[in-house]
C-alpha cells in the first residue's frame, strides 16, 4: 500500500490563539490545493475552550474570573462542549483531507490511535458509544474535538500525560457535571518524557491512517 506523507510539527508550548491562527491558515492553504497533510503537536498554556454548543452552563465561574486566573477562555468553532489546556497536556492537531469522507470513521480511528498509546504505557484506554474521548476506569484522559471544512479537519485531541488537571476544577468537563478526570502521571504514579510519548502517538497515529512521516526541525530531527 502507498502512504501518504505527513509533515509532523511540534509547536511546543504555545498560546491557545496563536496555535488556532496558525491552524486556519493551514486549511485555508488546504482549500486552495497548496496545502501539505499535518500532524500538529503543541502544547498550551491554561486554557478553557467552548465548542460549538458550550455556554456558560459548561462553566464555574463567570467569565471574567478565568482572565483573574490566568486562564484564558476561548469560544471555539470544534464541536463539543467545555475542555481545558495546561502544560503538560499532549495536544495533536491533524490538518489533514480525509482519506474516507466519514466523520466516524476518522473520529473512532483517531480515539484508538490515544488508546494504543496508553497501552504502551500499560494503561486501557476506552471508548463510550456516543461520548467522544477516551476514559480509564470511568476516568476521563482524553477529550476530543474536531472541525471540518470541505473535508479538511482541524483541532483534534487532548491526552492528559504530566498535567496538574487544576484547570478541570474550573469547568464542566464536556458537560458531564460528576465527570471524573485523569491523567497518564496520575495513573501510573510517574512522570513521563514527553518527548517519547509524542514520538509513540506519531507512530501509531501513521500507522493507523497509512502516513509516512516527512519529519521537520520543529521538535523532530531531519
Amino acid at each position: 500500500m502507498d502512504l501518504t506523507p505527513l509533515k509532523i510539527e511540534d509547536w511546543g508550548l504555545l498560546d491557545y490563539d496563536q496555535a488556532f491562527a496558525r491552524q486556519e491558515q493551514m486549511v485555508q492553504k488546504h482549500l486552495i490545493g497548496e496545502g501539505v497533510d499535518t500532524l500538529v503537536l503543541v502544547e498550551h498554556p491554561a486554557t478553557v475552550t467552548l465548542g460549538r454548543r458550550g455556554s456558560a452552563a459548561d462553566l464555574h465561574f463567570p467569565e471574567q474570573i478565568y482572565a483573574q486566573r490566568g486562564v484564558t477562555l476561548k469560544h471555539i468553532n470544534r464541536g463539543g462542549l467545555a475542555t481545558a489546556h495546561e502544560p503538560g497536556q499532549l495536544v495533536a492537531y491533524p490538518v489533514v483531507a480525509l482519506k474516507k469522507k466519514d466523520v466516524r470513521w476518522f473520529a473512532e480511528r483517531f480515539l484508538h490511535v490515544v488508546v494504543q498509546l496508553l497501552a504502551e504505557y500499560s494503561v486501557t484506554g476506552m471508548l463510550k458509544e456516543g461520548e467522544p474521548g477516551v476514559w480509564v476506569d470511568g476516568r476521563k484522559i482524553c477529550s476530543f474535538g474536531i472541525a471540518l471544512k470541505k473535508w479538511v479537519s482541524s483541532h483534534g485531541v487532548a491526552v492528559n500525560i504530566n498535567n496538574s488537571l487544576e484547570t478541570f476544577g474550573m469547568i464542566v468537563p464536556c458537560g458531564q457535571p460528576r465527570e471524573i478526570v485523569t491523567s497518564l502521571a496520575k495513573e501510573r504514579g510517574q512522570q513521563f518524557d514527553m518527548e517519547t510519548v509524542k514520538r509513540k502517538f506519531v507512530e501509531h497515529f501513521c500507522n493507523t491512517f497509512s502516513y509516512a512521516q516527512i519529519r521537520t526541525g520543529l521538535g523532530y530531527s531531519a
